[in-house]
């Protein structure tokens, strides 16, 4: 059901990369290396009387 999804990022991604003449191999090592880097995160958002908190593990 996600699957799709990452698809099309990936292809639109890759179509943004060509436009900006940025490396796609460059620019998705990039990207795996923050997702990789995420685990543990923590992120605390508060805007008035509305809160969030988004804990990746």
């Amino acid at each position: 059901m996600f699957l799709p999804v990452v698809v099309l990022a990936l292809l639109a991604a890759a179509v943004a990369c060509h436009v900006y003449r940025i490396s796609v191999v460059r620019a998705l090592d990039t990207g795996w290396r923050i997702v990789c880097a995420l685990p543990g995160t923590r992120l605390d958002i508060e805007y008035s009387r509305t809160a969030v908190l988004v804990a990746i593990r």
